[in-house]
């Protein structure tokens, strides 16, 4: 999707500055499916405020530039869910620097291998927390996005982070049960090789 249509769905849970949207997308509500960088929210919220489909309050700091605070309007609203009833879904990636360094596993040495290993079940615990609707440590969590005005959950949101979190839960499973099969195996690997 393009940075428009991702800045319009992170308004549709409120108003939100710049610099909150980035931390959605950076790692917050959508951070573990959707990329969207400082340099090009800034200019998509410029753009849609043109368009009329957000607004804007700019509020006064102290020794800093002023502070803008971005709302839908609701033409952004009807918009952004014309948007999704008439986009198909690009195909989904998944990127991961450690899954293509473990891919040479047989010629790291076997203490990188497992620290590669470990920091990729850190990753997802810490991803699974963060996805989790009960955890309330930090804005921009499906904690709060995921919840109506009432704070009621949304359903949409519920299923995504239930999904989210069984993938990690899938992910940690198979490193708990593979892991030292892995690792006894390059040390197999490693004493044959001349």
């Amino acid at each position: 999707m393009d940075v428009r249509t991702l800045c319009l769905g992170a308004l549709m849970g409120g108003e939100a500055t710049g610099y909150e949207i980035r931390k959605m997308f950076e790692d917050g509500t959508f951070s573990h499916f959707q990329i969207a960088s400082l340099g090009s929210i800034y200019p998509a919220l410029t753009k849609l405020t043109q368009d009329g489909l957000v607004t804007f309050v700019e509020h006064e700091q102290e020794n800093r530039p002023d502070k803008k605070v971005y709302q839908l309007t609701s033409e952004g609203r009807r918009t952004f869910l014309r948007t999704l009833l008439q986009t198909r879904p690009a195909e989904d990636r998944y990127r991961s620097d450690i899954l293509f360094m473990l891919t040479f596993a047989e010629e790291m040495p076997i203490e990188l291998t497992e620290a590669l290993i470990d920091e990729f079940a850190a990753r997802h615990e810490l991803m699974s927390h963060q996805i989790d609707p009960e955890n309330d440590d930090k804005p921009g969590t499906m904690s709060t996005y995921g919840r109506d005005e009432n704070g009621a959950p949304k359903p949409g949101c519920c299923f995504v982070a239930g999904l989210g979190q069984a993938m990690c839960e899938a992910t940690l499973k198979f490193i708990r049960e593979n892991k030292q099969g892995l690792l006894d195996e390059l040390r197999d690997f490693k004493a044959r090789k001349p």
